[in-house]
């Protein structure tokens, strides 16, 4: 666990920056978030784990949190880009199959109500 939170660890925002793509997917998806300014805030958020390390000074904690925080930060735009990519060659080589709605979800003049759907992975600036 002492090289897990330690700072001078890469895992960490490795893992971190995974956890940040989440997160902000899901917040953006559910709640539509500005993406690049949510991530930003969790990167940071995240990046308090560098000031948990005791074995460096405090002004090298600073410098450690601002490093850590923009590398998981980094590493979630390019996870996400990653994976719109992956969702836009998808779109362009997947045969378009129309699906039926059958549900009760029809109003009174036999119209299909259509939920509004976002992808996770989005433009985040």
């Amino acid at each position: 666990m002492d090289n897990f939170i330690s700072s001078r660890s890469m895992i960490t925002p490795g893992l971190a920056g995974s956890a940040t793509t989440m997160v902000t997917g899901a917040l953006v998806t559910a709640f539509g978030f500005p993406g690049a300014v949510t991530a930003l805030i969790i990167s940071f958020v995240f990046g308090l784990t560098a000031l948990a390390d005791k074995s460096v000074a405090i002004y090298y904690k600073f410098i450690f949190y601002i490093i850590n925080s923009v590398t998981i930060f980094s590493v979630a735009v390019g996870l996400n880009q990653a994976g719109m990519a992956i969702i836009e060659r998808d779109r362009q080589t997947s045969t378009t199959v129309e699906e039926r709605s059958l549900g009760p979800a029809e109003d009174e003049n036999n119209d299909v109500m259509q939920a509004e759907s976002r992808p996770f992975f989005q433009e985040w600036f």
